[in-house]
């Protein structure tokens, strides 16, 4: 089974999400390269969704809050329904106050989304604006570390210094991530939906953070105060890893610590076996180091895996230190209904 590629297009608000959208589905037109549209925002989504039908294709709208939280299932339910022509992509325009390691790890480890690849994602950074947006500071920044490839925008406003200095921070926060152009990037698209018909099947994907039970409460999601490179190690965000079905804490905290440099984050469920009877999900974040562990009373169908989150991923790397984490022995005394 051919896989599809998937692409967010993330920025705040004004920064240029819907212009440079446009200007993408005309550039993969004129490169025949197919495409279906997913549009989010708070009350403007279906407007944005006619504006750009001109192009007559597939375009959904999910009105409402962030597809990252309240609106996720919906989204789910539309990426598990969204017709996609045959060798094309997926284009998501999210809302610009959207937490994009909660959205990628959503598409990375659900079911409705097994027949995507990993996600990829485009940054536009309003060079106006940047970092002069108070308490979303830390979220403008938070959408610049996951972005495979991004964008300035509204340079012509802006003097040769400051742009010379955002350009220095937007590389420190995505040391992997790629400058792009409209053309670069639909150029990158079409290497992307060429290969993606080789990429292996995958087996069904476990429906991890179906809710908000299973997502660590210490998840700082704060924003509701309401050139070419085809090197394909850099064209994703996300990996899923394998947890043993039992697994020592402190064993698996070792791991979190020792990954590479590139993790931004990894999230997943767990049964420790200090409590095991009880599943947990286990979020791991840097550049703290800082890793956190919610019990998940009364959870069902719990399947132990995980999502590694960051760009340009060392996949081998990573799954090989997953795969030698140690399975825990439980006590004699002590059951557990496999699942």
């Amino acid at each position: 089974m051919s896989r599809i590629p998937i692409v967010l297009i993330a920025g705040f608000l004004g920064a240029g999400k819907t212009t440079f959208l446009h200007a993408l589905m005309g550039a993969l037109k004129e490169r025949k390269v197919g495409f279906s549209v997913v549009v989010n925002d708070f009350e403007n989504a279906e407007i944005d969704a006619a504006r750009l039908r001109d192009l007559d294709v597939e375009v959904q709208s999910i009105n409402g809050s962030c597809v990252c939280c309240s609106s996720l299932n919906d989204f789910m339910l539309t990426l598990g329904t969204i017709d996609v022509p045959r060798g094309g992509v997926l284009l998501v325009e999210a809302n610009g106050a959207s937490d994009f390691i909660t959205l990628i790890a959503a598409i990375t480890m659900r079911g409705e989304c097994r027949r995507f690849t990993s996600p990829m994602q485009v940054t536009m950074i309003d060079t106006v604006r940047w970092q002069k947006r108070r308490k979303h500071n830390k979220l403008e920044q938070e959408q610049v570390k996951t972005a495979t490839h991004w964008m300035l925008t509204h340079t012509g406003s802006v003097k040769n210094p400051r742009l010379a200095g955002i350009r220095a921070a937007v590389k420190m926060l995505t040391p992997r991530g790629i400058e792009t152009s409209v053309d670069d990037f639909a150029d990158f698209l079409r290497l992307q939906a060429a290969t993606a018909r080789f990429a292996p099947a995958e087996s069904p994907k476990p429906a991890l953070f179906e809710s908000a039970t299973t997502e660590p409460a210490h998840d700082h999601h704060d924003h509701h105060e309401h050139h070419h490179h085809h090197d394909d190690e850099r064209a994703f965000t996300s990996m899923r890893v394998p947890v043993p079905f039992v697994v020592q804490r402190q064993d698996l905290e070792r791991v979190l610590r020792h990954l590479p440099d590139e993790v931004l984050r990894v999230k997943g469920l767990c049964r420790l076996a200090e409590l095991p009877q009880i599943p947990f999900s286990f979020q791991h974040v840097r550049p703290e180091g800082e890793t956190w562990f919610l019990p998940m009373i009364g959870a069902l169908g719990i399947i132990p895996s995980g999502v590694v989150i960051g760009v340009g991923l060392p996949e081998k790397i990573i799954q090989n230190a997953f795969e030698a984490l140690p399975s825990a022995e439980l006590r004699p005394d002590i059951q557990v209904e496999a699942e």
